[in-house]
């Protein structure tokens, strides 16, 4: 654990000098003014869009289309779902006609794969970034904010939310108000957020419609034939279409094969949902595909085992040695590659196009469901080491979020809890830390829920990874403001890694720096003092003045001497670690921000609140650029500006700011959290310091918390 969310609790100390002290009252404005609303985008024949291309063979849904646009007129919100509650009958590609039909009535146009809940602020992020409302260092909260206020704005938005799970999963990721939104899901309870569009199987006519305009001097009753056997199911019918007009295999032998060739049932939970028919066309696909070229087999296969989001096609192009022959060939050359993607694409068994490759998962489940068990075996140990060569090394830098963000879905697919591959393993325990960067904190205690769980089992409580994804598990509890939850499990961590490694190794002095955190957090500062001066003199004598983790025990280290009183140790310690950030990662590094925040805390107790008051608007303002205005870190600057603020006599303003910091805080937070508690408490004393009164509040009982 960092002091990625500690140096808040340096005001502890610094707000009784500065909110217990008469002030003259003048009044301000609350840092620089926002800029001036920009202009409206100029006209353009297409909108920013990441559907894929239109489908020319779509037909009929008129009706389904025509409601949609009624709905989205007056309400602004739909779901299209299915009455089968099965996937394939046409959901999505309902959305996307419609999307690309209107087109010219917004000015962006975005899919967002939303099944995984967790990693929806990531896609809304990409289209924040694409849309020219942020920048690619940008964080979740930032983008998620942006393009809220694009959507409230003149700005026109289609959102199409893709195989959403659940109301409750998607809610928080939806505008209050303005732009329209698409859902598409197989479950029920929108009714609240959404207004309904079911979309069932084909009517016959729509099936046979779609039939004859895809395959040449198909007769009508034989069309009808294929219908029946293909259930009219939408997917099922496309494809077929595709293999017959591809083929040119007359309607009986195609009728023929799709009984010899009919695959079983899918047997996992959803098995029941997949139409036999479907599975058997694209079994019939896939053995053409193989027949064509074995490369591209191996391509969908793979392709298969990986989530069913779009797949970049760098991840086989810059990892091409690890693949197998003659795969392993074709992706060393980009044109040959490209050939086999779109081989893929014709034979109906894939989207593909600027975004990579992409599987439908019914697609998936059934290319899954034919392989035989050395397959099963080997394929997802090549995906792997695919996913092992890409990922970034690094989740703390903002330059190497948008590669996590396009991986991780892949990464979740592979499951690291239950790989033999120890990288893999790694890479699971590091995108844990990039969601806890991002400060995608649910998501990320989830996730390291279910490493930890699944390790401890499979490997024991003393294994690398099983301690790895627990220390991670204790930062997101910690992060949550489950600050008695987490300690005696950072504790335990430190007494297995000493046992284990020694007091020297780097693992067992992030677990010690983890332990001083958690006791600072509980308000024991000189134990937390005494450990953080032991770690860093460790550190600096193995890692040397300038490794991330020495800075890291730097400025814990001058956040307890700032809570012992000792401002000016602690300033200095802070001013050294900030110089050196600076020339190590850059101004804009959140490391770098971290200091210059803890800084500016420190400058403030020292009675220096005009420097703290500069520091701190200007952390503020990169902050909000890097992180967004609903970070943790974005709402430690805005408070620690709110009270600088308030000592410099700008009353109004400073208020203004810790009102706005309250607000965020109880929204983002929740109105226990420890955070919130603390800039709650400094804004009733602010209040109270300008004579105002606070209205009584109910007091809830606390839940959870140990004497």
């Amino acid at each position: 654990m960092s002091e990625t969310h500690q140096e808040i609790t340096a005001s502890d100390r610094a707000r009784q000098t500065v909110l217990g002290k008469g002030v003259q009252l003048v009044v301000h404005n609350y840092n620089e003014p926002d800029a001036p609303p920009s202009e409206p985008p100029p006209a353009r024949e297409r909108p920013v869009s990441n559907l894929p291309a239109q489908n020319h063979g779509f037909v009929g849904r008129e009706d389904a289309l025509g409601r949609m646009r009624e709905l989205l007129t007056t309400g602004g919100r739909v779901v299209t779902r299915a009455k089968a509650r099965m996937g394939g009958v046409g959901k999505t590609q309902l959305a996307v006609e419609y999307g690309h039909r209107f087109a010219d009535e917004y000015d962006v146009v975005w899919l967002i794969p939303a099944e995984q809940g967790e990693l929806i602020g990531t896609f809304l992020a990409q289209a924040a970034l694409a849309a020219g409302l942020i920048g690619p260092d940008a964080a979740t909260s930032a983008a998620v904010e942006a393009t809220h206020r694009a959507m409230r704005g003149d700005q026109r938005w289609l959102l199409i939310f893709d195989n959403a799970e659940a109301p409750q999963a998607l809610e928080t990721w939806l505008p209050a108000r303005g732009g329209h939104v698409i859902i598409t899901s197989r479950a029920l309870g929108w009714d609240e957020l959404a207004a309904p569009v079911d979309v069932g199987f084909f009517e016959r006519s729509e099936s046979t419609t779609l039939l004859r305009r895809r395959i040449d001097s198909l007769r009508e009753e034989d069309a009808d034939r294929l219908a029946d056997r293909l259930g009219d199911l939408p997917l099922a019918v496309a494809s077929a279409a595709t293999f017959m007009s591809d083929t040119g295999m007359p309607v009986d032998e195609y009728l023929r094969l799709l009984g010899t060739h009919t695959s079983q049932l899918l047997d996992s939970g959803h098995s029941a949902r997949y139409s036999t028919p479907l599975a058997a066309s694209i079994n019939l696909a896939a053995d053409r595909l193989t027949a064509h070229s074995e490369a591209a087999a191996q391509l969908l296969n793979l392709c298969a085992v990986l989530g069913p989001e779009p797949i970049p096609t760098s991840l086989f192009t810059t990892a091409a040695t690890t693949l197998p022959p003659p795969l392993r060939d074709a992706a060393g050359n980009a044109i040959e590659f490209y050939q086999l993607v779109k081989a893929i694409g014709d034979h109906g068994l894939a989207t593909t196009g600027n975004q990579g490759v992409q599987l439908h998962r019914l697609i998936q489940a059934i290319l899954r469901n034919r392989m035989d068990d050395a397959q099963l075996d080997v394929l997802p140990a090549q995906a792997a080491a695919l996913l092992v060569e890409a990922t970034p090394r690094d989740a703390d830098s903002p330059d190497a979020w948008p590669t996590w963000a396009t991986l991780a879905p892949h990464i979740i697919a592979a499951d690291p809890a239950t790989t033999g591959n120890r990288d893999l393993r790694t890479v699971g325990t590091t995108l844990v830390l990039y969601l806890l960067r991002r400060a995608e904190t649910r998501a990320a205690l989830q996730l390291a829920d279910h490493l930890r769980t699944s390790w401890h089992e499979r490997f024991g409580p003393d294994n690398v990874h099983t301690l790895q994804a627990i220390t991670e598990y204790a930062h997101a509890r910690h992060a949550l403001g489950e600050i008695h939850e987490a300690h005696p499990i950072i504790e335990d961590t430190l007494t297995r890694r000493r046992r284990l490694l020694g007091d020297e190794h780097p693992d067992t002095l992030r677990s010690a720096q983890d332990f001083a955190v958690s006791l600072q957090a509980l308000g024991d500062y000189a134990a937390a003092r005494d450990l953080d001066r032991d770690t860093l003199s460790r550190r600096r004598v193995l890692l040397g003045d300038d490794h991330r983790d020495t800075l890291h025990s730097a400025q814990n280290l001058a956040l307890n001497l700032q809570n012992l009183g000792d401002d000016a140790a602690a300033r200095d310690l802070n001013q050294d670690t900030l110089g050196r950030r600076r020339r190590l990662l850059g101004d804009d590094h959140p490391d770098t921000l971290r200091s210059a925040g803890a800084l500016a805390y420190n400058l403030h107790a020292l009675g220096e609140v005009t420097a703290a008051r500069d520091l701190h608007r200007d952390t503020l303002n990169r902050r909000r650029r890097i992180l967004g205005d609903d970070h943790p870190d974005t709402l430690d600057s805005t408070h620690g500006l709110a009270t600088a603020l308030f000592s410099t006599g700008n009353s109004f303003a400073a208020r203004t700011a810790m009102e706005d910091v309250c607000s965020r805080a109880r929204s983002v937070l929740g109105p226990d959290h420890p955070r919130t508690r603390l800039f709650t408490e400094d804004r009733i004393a602010m209040i109270r310091a300008m004579g105002g009164s606070v209205p009584a509040q109910r007091k809830k009982p606390k839940k959870g918390r140990k004497k």
